[in-house]
């Protein structure tokens, strides 16, 4: 693992470089660390799915297939029109640099490219897999591929709601409807920003704080989850606005300050994706 971190970091001072001219030595790794630490769980779930022996037909046991395997691939359809394990990245609607000075155009280039994509193919990868312990009935298989395909396809679900939920020169408060029912859910914008930033400066470890949508009782939550872990399956909320925490999301510009970063966020929250995301679950609810 040690070795795979210290490869992972070359590309990064490599990268630094091209991008910015600033010589590998002027650098500290530990800044590279941190982005190094998702990669190397990507590659160890990428082994965890080819280590998942399925049995032949006839000999696998019978039993129950969770139902989350299923649903984790409908929310994916449902953001991106994929159908299961035709996975592709989906192209930014700006530049990699666009959003500075809030967030650095080095930054968004690896997180999209490079951690974005890798969870897509180990995602592909165990859908391959699930096809196979299909065809043979091996229910143990496929609910054994369930921790990849929530990991991965959380992270492909999650960052694809991301990139829409910013935008250049976008920021300040929210208009329409989505407006609205955050002053009726938490008394006003000012009250929202405060218990937002919060939640997501307070997740311990890695993930994600959210803004979601509760069907059942027509109102907005506040929710944070843990790695990867898709906000409709972990707490039921439809998802509209969601902030990435993990370190990899901000450290090299803002170090270990990331309530800067959380505070910074705001400056590029493309509203209008926000409200048309509320608007929509709203209706399909049918509120």
């Amino acid at each position: 693992m040690a070795e795979a971190k210290e490869a992972y970091i070359s590309i990064l001072e490599k990268k630094l470089a091209e991008l910015t001219g600033i010589e590998v030595d002027q650098i500290k790794k530990n800044q590279f660390a941190n982005a190094a630490d998702e990669a190397v769980a990507i590659r160890e779930m990428a082994s965890y799915v080819e280590g998942i022996v399925v049995q032949q037909a006839g000999v696998a046991e019978a039993g129950t297939v969770s139902p989350q395997i299923a649903q984790m691939f409908a929310h994916i359809n449902a953001e991106l029109g994929e159908e299961r394990g035709t996975h592709a990245l989906p192209p930014l609607k700006y530049d990699f640099n666009a959003l500075e000075p809030h967030i650095s155009g080095m930054i968004m280039e690896i997180h999209h490219t490079k951690h974005h994509q890798g969870y897509i193919n180990n995602l592909i990868a165990a859908t391959k897999k699930l096809v196979e312990a299909e065809a043979a009935n091996d229910v143990n298989a496929m609910n054994a591929l369930l921790p990849a395909i929530k990991f991965n396809g959380g992270g492909h679900l999650n960052h694809t709601i991301f990139w829409t939920n910013m935008a250049p020169d976008a920021g300040g408060e929210p208009e329409g409807a989505i407006a609205q029912a955050i002053d009726d859910s938490f008394g006003s914008f000012q009250s929202f920003k405060d218990k937002f930033s919060a939640a997501s400066v307070g997740v311990k470890g890695s993930g994600w704080g959210w803004l979601g949508y509760c069907p059942n009782h027509n109102k907005l939550e506040i929710a944070t989850c843990q790695n990867q872990d898709p906000l409709q399956i972990t707490h039921g909320l439809v998802p509209l606005l969601g902030l990435d925490v993990w370190e990899h999301a901000y450290y090299f510009q803002y170090k270990n300050l990331r309530a800067d970063y959380v505070k910074a966020f705001f400056n590029v929250i493309n509203w209008p994706n926000v409200n048309e995301r509320y608007e929509k679950a709203c209706k399909d609810a049918g509120h």
